[in-house]
């Protein structure tokens, strides 16, 4: 119902009916948004204040975020690893941290699970490897939800919805299939929601639209991408030329040194190359 919001209270879910200042032109309230509202009945109320948002992300669309859950699946469909990374990245440059969850750890029988656990891991990023199926695995990640407000992302058919269902322990979102024909996931989740999480986990998860491809943070520069990849940050302050270095075939590049001696892995280097040339070909575009 437009001009309508479902705000989480002390008493429950009830319905709130916005003052006219926020249908003219005021912010207007986003999912995530903690607000001030008057009740009217025990179901109903108006909604009078939107408080001072902690953090504001643009797509999806919500607010007062503190934490991102990148997901993937060891197989059915594949990780698609820069997908992984420009999420992370993203997560980097907002300020907000990041954590990664590897579901379908019964699918996985050439061990990607366990290396993608293992390479996440080692860069700094709490990663975990469960299986939704089996029900296996997920205390260590409800530990590291309780309390959050959590947004969830990642390619589609990884887990997302099966995850929300199995942590609220309801059916509260529509699960899909891996397509057949391409080993993609099929887009389940239309519209962006934030679920309360159940005691004694807490929190909130933000359920969103399935995605293949993420826009790059409008700020964020070439120059600047290093920054975000902790492991290449480490190496970068020790090139040669310092803050001018690209990392891409520059001699004596630490970074390069990193590579070749296994402390940076492949997987990351590439990632970092494709989303440097894509922020430079922008750049040169504006």
């Amino acid at each position: 119902m437009a001009g309508y919001y479902f705000v989480q209270t002390e008493v429950g879910l009830i319905t709130c009916r916005a003052r006219g200042r926020f249908r003219q032109g005021e912010a207007k309230p986003l999912v995530g948004d903690r607000v001030r509202c008057s009740l009217l009945t025990d179901e109903t109320g108006v909604l009078e204040e939107i408080l001072p948002r902690q953090s504001y992300l643009e797509r999806p669309l919500v607010a007062n975020v503190d934490q991102v859950l990148v997901m993937c699946a060891a197989a059915a469909p594949s990780p698609n690893l820069s997908l992984i990374d420009r999420l992370l990245v993203t997560a980097e440059f907002m300020q907000l941290p990041a954590i990664v969850g590897v579901n379908k750890a019964d699918l996985d029988t050439e061990g990607t699970g366990a290396a993608l656990k293992r390479l996440y891991e080692n860069i700094g990023y709490p990663c975990f490897f469960f299986s939704l199926k089996q029900a296996g695995g997920l205390e260590e990640l409800k530990r590291h939800l309780s309390g959050h407000v959590t947004v969830l992302a990642g390619q589609s058919g990884v887990g997302k919805s099966s995850l929300l269902n199995t942590l609220v322990a309801e059916r509260v979102a529509e699960t899909g299939s891996v397509s057949q024909r391409s080993g993609t996931g099929r887009h389940t989740t239309k519209h962006v929601e934030l679920l309360p999480l159940p005691p004694p986990i807490d929190g909130f998860l933000v359920d969103t639209p399935g995605f293949s491809r993420l826009q790059l943070p409008a700020d964020l520069q070439a120059a600047q991408l290093d920054q975000y990849f902790p492991e290449l940050r480490r190496f970068a302050a020790n090139c040669r030329f310092g803050s001018s270095c690209a990392h891409l075939q520059e001699p004596d590049c630490a970074v390069q040194e990193a590579l070749q001696s296994g402390l940076v892995a492949q997987s990351r280097m590439d990632s970092y190359r494709q989303l440097y040339q894509e922020l430079d070909e922008r750049e040169r575009r504006y």
